[in-house]
């Protein structure tokens, strides 16, 4: 069975590379990980109509499909700058967006009433960015005037994400995310930023409250930003830069490698040098790694409370790659060395993905991803080296504005050497964006995992979550 998933696993990483490498084009737009793989189709997903704007050189172009294109944090998750907020208003939203892009605003609606008000309104969501840094902004800032009404370049910039489950395991609902923002931008290049939030337990609400202290700081960091080459440095508490950031913690190229971000265990802290001119993107971080993730071990209810400053050790990660319009592609690379009562020594490599035809034709809404991660790590009690893969692929389809359907597939091998401990998972699902900033998922997930028989080895569940963003 794992020579299977092996095999498996290899023959997708190699189909997904090669479609990967062969479509090339050369144009320029900017940008969860699926919105920077789709929103090349078109300029004014991400901000207004750019037909008289003058195209600057490469070095002062803020035109990318990065994570920095949309999150105030380089490498992605939390709170938005002005063109992920334009994009959460004006493209994902089924009903009452406040712009629509060129290409859909008249033939994408699953109720064409209202495409005749989503033409050239402007935005009518309270702002979450107020004032402007001392002595204004510098060339690298967002333009103030291309995000229909938005404040671009913000003193103070504050958002939210809640997300409130349900997971037919047990019946359980449960607040999977809760967590606040902040940004402050005193002065042109650096910015100071602040995420926290409750420690999500599936047992539900009462568990989730009943700590101590429910609400932790989970990132922050300051940074020097608004370079030329959409260049940055920062200094502080983050996720490490590997692999796919994806919103799934469950996933196992993400909890596995420990990179959930829903846990405090996952964060380092230290320095972080990245860049991202147009379509070529590299991050590269120096930390002291966190304790070993407690999720799968010693504490599965997520009580711990790990060292805000990490553990004694040293850590490295580096990712680069090529964000294209149509097309993506890029390599990780990790490295943590600590104590093994912290979790032991980890080696980690991961290839990620993307592919979009949507953006060569506009009757074919479809946009691939994927990620093959694996690596070596010790063993919590004996301290022997083994090795670990995992494999995410995700298929997604979108007939109309605001509704997404998706075919997920995950697999994973945690020990290569221990017998009947690998799964895969296929998950389908139902997205629909229904209003600005609002959204419902579904997912059907079944696990088949290692057992010797079917009876055994299958589980199906069912994940519903209500998500509301600021």
């Amino acid at each position: 069975m794992r020579r299977a998933l092996l095999s498996l696993t290899a023959a997708l990483v190699a189909t997904g590379v090669l479609v990967a490498v062969v479509v090339a084009t050369q144009h320029r737009a900017v940008a969860l990980p699926l919105y920077g793989a789709r929103s090349g189709r078109t300029c004014d997903n991400c901000h207004t109509d750019p037909t008289r704007w003058k195209n600057p050189s490469l070095a002062w172009r803020k035109c990318n499909l990065s994570c920095m294109g949309c999150h105030v944090n380089p490498t992605g998750g939390g709170l938005r700058t002005a063109p992920g907020r334009f994009y959460a208003q004006a493209t994902l939203p089924m009903l009452f967006a406040s712009h629509r892009g060129y290409k859909d605003w008249d033939k994408r609606h699953l109720i064409g009433a209202f495409a005749s008000l989503e033409k050239n309104r402007h935005t009518r969501m309270p702002p979450s960015g107020f004032g402007s840094p001392i002595g204004g902004s510098p060339t690298m800032a967002f333009d103030q005037g291309r995000y229909g009404g938005l404040n671009a370049d913000p003193f103070v910039l504050v958002g939210l994400d809640f997300r409130l489950a349900f997971w037919s395991a047990g019946f359980l609902v449960f607040p999977m995310q809760l967590d606040t923002h902040l940004a402050l931008h005193p002065v042109r290049y650096v910015t100071a930023f602040v995420t926290a939030g409750v420690l999500a337990k599936s047992k539900g609400f009462a568990s989730t409250f009943e700590r101590r202290t429910p609400y932790f700081v989970k990132d922050t960091f300051v940074m020097v930003h608004q370079l030329p080459y959409m260049a940055y440095a920062r200094v502080g508490r983050f996720l490490p830069p590997f692999g796919t950031m994806l919103d799934d913690h469950t996933s196992p190229i993400r909890r596995e490698f420990e990179l959930d971000q829903g846990i405090l265990q996952s964060r380092v802290t230290g320095v972080e040098l990245g860049i991202a001119p147009n379509y070529p993107y590299a991050h590269v971080a120096v930390f002291r790694p966190g304790p070993r993730d407690q999720y799968a071990f010693d504490d599965p209810d997520g009580d711990a409370t790990p060292a805000f400053l990490g553990q004694p050790g040293v850590g490295f990660a580096a990712s680069a790659g090529w964000r294209d319009l149509g097309w993506q592609i890029g390599a990780s690379v990790m490295l943590r060395r600590r104590e093994l009562e912290d979790g032991g020594d980890t080696n980690s490599l991961s290839v990620q993905w993307a592919f979009n035809p949507w953006f060569f034709s506009d009757s074919v809404p479809l946009t691939l991803m994927g990620e093959f991660a694996f690596g070596t790590r010790q063993r919590p009690l004996s301290g022997q080296t083994t090795r670990q893969i995992a494999f995410y692929s995700e298929l997604f389809y979108s007939p109309f504005n605001g509704i997404n359907l998706r075919l997920k597939y995950d697999a994973s091998d945690y020990d290569t050497e221990i017998k009947d401990d690998h799964y895969h998972r296929l998950s389908l699902g139902l997205d629909l964006y229904v209003l600005p900033k609002m959204s419902i998922h579904t997912q059907l997930r079944m696990r088949f995992s290692g057992q010797s028989s079917v009876e055994q080895g299958l589980a199906t569940d069912v994940f519903w979550m209500l998500r509301a963003w600021y």
